[in-house]
């Protein structure tokens, strides 16, 4: 087992399944990423030796900082105007449209859904009262889709109930209602409720 920035790879997978264990990372970056430190797709974590495992980690904590291939080579197609069948070499790619090098992943994407999150409700659009009411965000319908919605993100609806127990159960009165009651006791105001 192989404990790279704080994510446990299993020996016997292949590197581009297990680099699947980060955050943000999937086949597509993993196949990139690959690529770029000249990895082959049959490599297994176990067979990594300590100047890859560096290099892998070194690419994966700061990705802009990490060195980039300086003449990649374009590969082989038979339609190639020229019959040689050499492999010919071509500047890289600009770095402001390289993938790897703008590459966030972990606690810094979560951290960055979540202030976008707090943006779109604090701005008030119909994406962030979704979010808010835990409701599908993506423009599926709301009248199936948010019954299944309701029932998985229940736990920041959990302190707004009014039932207790089953049918037949007497009205409980909301936690918020309850403060409200012993604010409105502590300035001396009649409660209303």
């Amino acid at each position: 087992m192989v404990n790279l920035l704080g994510a446990t790879l299993p020996d016997r997978k292949l590197v581009k399944i297990a680099l699947l264990a980060f955050h943000g990372i999937n086949h597509h970056t993993s196949a990139r990423i690959m690529a770029r430190l000249q990895f082959h797709d049959q490599l297994r974590v176990a067979d990594l030796s300590e100047p890859q495992l560096n290099a892998l980690s070194a690419l994966l904590s700061a990705p802009a900082a990490a060195p980039r291939p300086s003449t990649p080579l374009r590969p082989f197609s038979l339609s190639s105007p020229s019959s040689s069948a050499e492999l010919t070499a071509r500047d890289p790619p600009p770095p402001t449209s390289d993938p790897i090098t703008s590459l966030i992943i972990e606690e810094d994407l979560r951290r960055q859904m979540r202030a976008d999150i707090a943006h779109h409700r604090t701005i008030g659009n119909l994406t962030g009262r979704q979010h808010a009411m835990g409701l599908p965000v993506r423009g599926q319908r709301n009248k199936t889709n948010g019954r299944t919605a309701k029932r998985l993100n229940r736990i920041e609806r959990r302190n707004f109930g009014t039932m207790t127990g089953g049918p037949g159960a007497s009205f409980a009165r909301s936690t918020v209602l309850g403060e409200l009651r012993t604010l409105h006791a502590a300035q001396g105001r009649p409660s209303l409720w």
